[in-house]
Order: structure tokens, then C-alpha cells, then sequence
């Protein structure tokens, strides 16, 4: 006698397939599945295992970083030097990246430095403006020639 679970007796056969030897007809070998492992002629070995940075690839150019660090210091601390610095340090930040082809980035950090650099130094003008300006049209208080003020500053002094 022969079990139920044996095909050849018309027993119970498990419907659908479990492996790529139980595949339904009409399936080719080159036929697959989402999810199905590529065929066994296709593997390659892996390449060895290296340890790579995280980051995108490109190195930050360090004078566009100190052009934008000396631009800010131009406009709050000392805009006679920081400000002069910040434009030469990111003229040659942004000629550096260039030149890199795609290599470096920071572009934009030497463009800020430029752009406050400028400021920096239009704010230097303008205060060296003002003093001259100041000094040209200013009160000569020191010469006692002329007294000059209020009526009751002048009954004071007789």
C-alpha cells in the first residue's frame, strides 16, 4: 500500500514550487522571480572590504575658510587688516577650486569672504571719510580770539 502523500498514487502534492528544480512548466532557467538569487554562473567574489571616508570625496579648501573667518573678523573687530586679508585669502580660494576640477569645495565660503572683505573695507573708507570730513569742518574751540557760545556763558567770563 502506498502512502497519501506520494504523487505517483494521486496523493497530496504541494502546490507551488520550493526550489528551481520544482519550477512550473514553461519556466527557462533564465526565467526569474523578484527576489530569486541570480544564477550560479553570474556570481563574482566580492572585491576585499576598504575602509572609505563618509563624506562626499572633496576636500574644503582651507584659505576659503579663512577668507570667510577673516571677513566677519574684518566687520566686528579689526577691518583695517581682517578685511585686506579676507579679500586676498578668497581671491585665492576661489582660483584654487577652480583649478581642482570638482576636487575641492568651499567655493561659496571664499565668495562670502570676498563679499564681506568689500564690506569691510567700504566700511573703512567710510570711517577714514568721516574723520577727515570731521577734522575739516570741526569747531577750533582752542583759540581764544572769539568766545563763542550762549549770552550767559559770556556774562560768565567778564
Amino acid at each position: 500500500m502506498s502512502s497519501p502523500e506520494d504523487p505517483k498514487e494521486g496523493g497530496w502534492q504541494p502546490q507551488g514550487w520550493q526550489s528551481e528544480w520544482q519550477r512550473p512548466e514553461g519556466w527557462r532557467r533564465d526565467d526569474s522571480l523578484p527576489g530569486d538569487p541570480p544564477p550560479a554562473a553570474s556570481w563574482q567574489q566580492a572585491p576585499p572590504v576598504q575602509w572609505t571616508g563618509t563624506g562626499t570625496g572633496q576636500q574644503s579648501s582651507g584659505k576659503a575658510t579663512a577668507a570667510l573667518v577673516l571677513g566677519i573678523l574684518g566687520l566686528v573687530l579689526c577691518p583695517f587688516i581682517c578685511s585686506i586679508l579676507a579679500l586676498i585669502f578668497g581671491y585665492q580660494g576661489r582660483r584654487e577650486i577652480d583649478a581642482s576640477g570638482g576636487r575641492m569645495s568651499g567655493r561659496g565660503n571664499a565668495t562670502a569672504g570676498i563679499v564681506l572683505g568689500w564690506i569691510g573695507v567700504a566700511f573703512l573708507v567710510l570711517l577714514i571719510g568721516l574723520i577727515i570730513l570731521g577734522a575739516a569742518v570741526g569747531d577750533d574751540s582752542s583759540s581764544p580770539s572769539s568766545p563763542t557760545g550762549s549770552p550767559a556763558a559770556l556774562l560768565l567770563l567778564r
